[in-house]
């Protein structure tokens, strides 16, 4: 979890950009980009962190223009517990806290958390998007560099946007 504030953390690519003249996919770009794909405003979010970095996820969303309506964080006390964390737990999380009424979205942050097997099955039940942060880094990243061909079994913005 990066900390701090949104202009701190796009400091970080324009650098990148400017030294080396390549482009960056950073999760501070590649997530509003996907939301703005499903023109969601108001979104729900899933993390790792605990309430210090759930409160730096919800100053991020604020800054980058969503609503979270709600956020759940599993504390994990160490990446390996993040890797560790059940689906099934996931997916209660989703289907009884985050994909409520009223919501464009349900997001997950945490690199370490895999959430594509989630979204593809959850999708359609909970009637919403599920974007997590890796499937939304590597969609930027491909439609970035000008590839745009479905993807599959990872949700709907690789296989439809």
């Amino acid at each position: 979890m990066v900390y701090g504030s949104l202009e701190v953390l796009e400091a970080i690519p324009d650098q990148v950009e400017q030294q080396f003249g390549l482009g960056l996919a950073v999760w501070s770009r590649a997530m509003p980009a996907a939301l703005n794909k499903f023109g969601a405003k108001r979104v729900s979010v899933l993390t790792p962190f605990n309430e210090r970095g759930n409160k730096s996820a919800l100053q991020f969303f604020a800054e980058l223009g969503f609503e979270v309506v709600n956020i759940v964080g599993l504390a994990c006390a160490s990446t390996l517990d993040v890797a560790h964390v059940p689906e099934a737990l996931m997916e209660k999380i989703i289907r009884e806290q985050l994909a409520m009424e009223g919501v464009d979205a349900v997001l997950q942050c945490g690199t370490g958390l895999s959430m594509a097997n989630i979204a593809e099955r959850l999708e359609p039940e909970v009637g919403v998007p599920i974007i997590g942060i890796n499937a939304a880094l590597l969609w930027y990243a491909l439609r970035e560099n000008g590839y745009t061909g479905p993807l599959e079994g990872a949700g709907r913005l690789l296989r439809e946007c």
